[in-house]
C-alpha cells in the first residue's frame, strides 16, 4: 500500500471555503446553530469542522493555508490515548475510531485531554459535538481529519457506496501522478492505484489548490531546485513531514500550525511539565503568583521612598 499525502499550493488557495464544506458534508458534520458557533474564539479549527483556511497576513491579503491535523509521521497524540483510538494508517493518515473515542472517560475535572496535550503541532485535536448525522451525532467526540480514509485511498480499504470522485489522471487501467518528473526523470511512484479516489477537500477545490499524490512523489517534487521551491541560499520554501505538504513560489511561508489561534510551544511545553509529575504545573504557577506578588510589594515600597525623598 502507497503512504499517501495531501499538497496544498497557497499561491492557488483563493480562500472560497469549498473544501470546508465538502469536508463537512461528507462526515455529516454539525452545522452551526448560534453565532458563537460561527465567531471564532478559542479556536479556528472546532469540533464541527476538520480544517479551515486563513489567511497568514493581517486583513486577509494572503497567501490562504490550510490548517488541519498535519498527520505527523510519529502521531504524539496517538500513544497518549488511553483507549487505543488513534492510529497511524499505512495509507499516512492519522485516524481517529469515534466508537473507542470516550472524552468523559479519558480525564477528570477541567483542562486539556491526552490527545491535546500530546499534540505538537499546535494543538489539533478538538473535542466536541461534532456529528449532525449518524451514530455519534450530538455526542461529545474527538474530531479530526483523517486523509477521508475509508472513502479515499486503496480500493482495498474503500467502501464502494462512500468512495470518493477523482480527478486523478488515468492511463489505460492505471492512475498516474502527474507531478513534473524530478531532474532525474523518473518520479519514485509513477502509478498510484491509491489516486482512484481523493479526499473530499482535495475533489472539491476549484482552484486545484490541493493535490493527492504518493507521499514520495511529493517529496521528490518539492526537493527538486528545478521545481522552484528550493531558493538560492538552500532554504525550502515548503513545510511538512507527515502526509500534509504546504508549498508557496510568491511569498515566504511560516511553518503552519495544526490550529493558527493555538502557540506551537504550549502543547510540547505542557506535555513536559505533566510528565515530570502531576504538581509541576500549580508549582510554577503558584511560583509565578508569589513573584509577581513579591515584585508588587517591591515597586510600592520604591514609590514609597521615592515620595518621602521629594517631600
Amino acid at each position: 500500500m502507497t503512504v499517501m499525502a495531501i499538497l496544498q499550493d497557497a499561491d492557488k488557495c483563493m480562500r472560497c471555503n469549498g473544501c470546508v464544506t465538502a469536508c463537512k458534508r461528507e462526515w455529516g458534520l454539525k452545522l452551526p446553530t448560534s453565532m458563537s458557533d460561527v465567531i471564532p474564539q478559542k479556536s479556528i479549527v472546532n469540533p464541527r469542522q476538520r480544517l479551515a483556511i486563513k489567511s497568514v497576513k493581517r486583513g486577509d491579503m494572503g497567501p490562504f493555508l490550510r490548517f488541519s491535523c498535519h498527520h505527523c509521521w510519529n502521531p504524539p497524540c496517538a500513544p497518549e490515548c488511553p483507549f487505543g483510538a488513534i492510529k497511524k494508517e499505512p495509507t499516512g493518515a492519522v485516524s481517529v475510531d469515534t466508537a473507542k473515542c470516550s472524552p468523559a472517560l479519558c480525564k477528570s475535572g477541567s483542562g486539556p485531554r491526552p490527545c491535546e496535550i500530546g499534540c505538537q503541532s499546535g494543538g489539533y485535536p478538538k473535542v466536541g459535538v461534532a456529528y449532525e448525522t449518524g451514530p455519534f451525532a450530538g455526542l461529545t467526540k474527538m474530531n479530526k481529519c483523517t486523509l477521508c480514509t475509508g472513502r479515499a485511498g486503496a480500493d482495498g480499504v474503500v467502501d464502494p457506496s462512500t468512495a470518493l470522485p477523482t480527478r486523478a489522471r488515468k492511463v489505460g487501467s492505471d492512475f498516474v501522478s502527474d507531478l513534473p518528473l524530478p531532474s532525474g526523470g523518473v518520479l519514485p511512484v509513477p502509478i498510484v492505484p491509491e489516486m482512484a479516489h481523493e479526499p473530499a477537500c482535495v475533489s472539491s477545490c476549484p482552484a486545484k489548490a490541493m493535490k493527492w499524490d504518493a507521499r514520495d512523489n511529493i517529496l521528490a517534487y518539492l526537493n527538486d531546485p528545478l521545481n522552484g521551491y528550493i531558493l538560492a541560499d538552500g532554504t525550502q520554501n515548503w513545510y511538512g513531514s507527515g502526509s500534509m505538504f504546504w508549498v508557496a513560489k510568491k511569498t515566504m511561508l511560516i511553518k503552519p500550525k495544526a490550529d493558527p489561534l493555538i502557540e506551537d510551544h504550549v502543547a510540547p511545553m505542557a506535555s513536559s511539565m505533566l510528565s515530570g509529575g502531576g504538581m509541576a504545573v500549580p508549582t510554577l504557577l503558584l511560583g509565578g503568583l508569589a513573584v509577581l506578588a513579591r515584585r508588587r510589594k517591591e515597586v510600592a515600597a520604591e514609590k514609597s521612598e521615592t515620595i518621602h525623598e521629594e517631600v
